[in-house]
């Protein structure tokens, strides 16, 4: 949701080479129960969340998002064949953790689809 406290800004806050190895390695967590939720009802496998993390390119990038000053996300857009064989043209927000071992997924789901 849009707020006065949210701020944007086009540049990345993490290294996508860092997301791209974490995922390679599974190093993934759904930060809540509803990416766990959207993952599953919209036909995407931890195994296809993986692989679509560790195949995006710099040119998925969109912005990166702080809610209320707290930490920055960031955002890609990118087309996705999942495991189920349809294509979706995918909204994802993520983090690192403190310590970049595990990507940290807030968002996973098609464009608009909320």
């Amino acid at each position: 949701m849009v707020s006065n406290t949210e701020k944007r800004r086009n540049k990345q806050e993490y290294s996508l080479d860092r997301i791209r190895t974490l995922a390679k390695q599974g190093a993934v967590s759904f930060m809540s129960s509803r990416v766990t939720r959207h993952v599953e009802n919209y036909g995407y496998t931890p195994d296809d969340v993986n692989e679509c993390l560790a195949s995006l390119k710099i040119d998925n990038y969109h912005e990166s998002i702080c809610y209320q000053g707290k930490t920055w996300l960031d955002v890609y857009l990118v087309s996705y064949t999942g495991s189920s064989g349809s294509t979706d043209d995918l909204y994802i927000k993520l983090k690192l953790d403190r310590d970049c071992i595990l990507v940290l997924l807030a968002s996973f789901h098609p464009e608009g689809a909320l």
